[in-house]
């Protein structure tokens, strides 16, 4: 099964309202009421080289063009037609150099889902 994206879960008291009805153990309740009640985290910044703003957004907004295979579903690549499509539609003067440069940072998301299946092991 494909595992999702870890990040923050926003729970406010009606998650722990909701919670409390349904009869969720109290350890998983006062769990919840510190979620909500918590400051979010800081986030980390860091700098895009203006030349490279274009890709990155590029790449942003292809992430639900991502395909995945196996029991495991692991992450195979992008789906070249959604991109190409994307392209064709949003930045049709780009074409050429923004495929070369997503292709690159796919290939650097494979080598890090690698590197990370390799540490697990």
């Amino acid at each position: 099964m494909r595992e999702e994206p870890k990040g923050r879960f926003d729970v406010d008291d009606s998650i722990v309202e909701a919670m409390s009805a349904f009869g969720a153990p109290p350890q998983a309740i006062a769990a919840a009421q510190a979620l909500a009640h918590a400051e979010p985290p800081e986030e980390e910044a860091f700098g895009i080289y203006a030349d490279n703003v274009a890709t990155v957004n590029a790449f942003t907004a292809l992430r639900t063009q991502w395909q995945y295979a196996g029991m495991n579903g692991q992450r195979t690549g992008l789906s070249y037609a959604g991109v190409a499509a994307w392209l064709d539609v949003f930045r049709p003067r780009q074409r050429r150099t923004l495929m070369a440069d997503l292709q690159l940072m796919e290939a650097a998301v494979l080598q890090a889902d690698q590197e990370k299946r390799e540490k697990e092991e």
